[in-house]
């Protein structure tokens, strides 16, 4: 196996397995909506029950939009380590060079 197939082979093992990664945190996502909507659409009646309610509210929204970045910033990684190029070779299989080079500076 070339330098060049075993770079391709691990960089789609990568991809594969934050892909999975992805669909695992897309499952969470109807619970998360749906949280969270119960929470927007109701009235609050009180003013002591509506410090429970916003407290929930801004958690779920919190709780949401850490879920979409994750699964954005994920599906972007997976793409880019699919794709391959200079930077993935660099990143998996590092020339010999560059290793002595980084061995012999304290």
């Amino acid at each position: 196996m070339s330098r060049q197939d075993a770079v391709t082979l691990a960089s789609r093992s990568l991809a594969l397995l934050l892909t999975l990664w992805v669909l695992a945190e897309v499952s969470y996502l109807p619970s998360a909506v749906l949280a969270f909507g119960h929470y927007v659409g109701h009235e609050v009646s009180s003013s002591s029950n509506g410090e429970y309610w916003q407290y929930w509210r801004q958690h779920y929204l919190i709780e949401l939009s850490f879920l979409v970045t994750r699964i954005i910033g994920l599906s972007l990684m997976a793409r880019w380590i699919y794709k391959g190029g200079r930077e993935i070779r660099e990143l998996l299989l590092p020339d010999e060079r560059e290793e002595n080079v980084a061995r012999l500076e304290p």
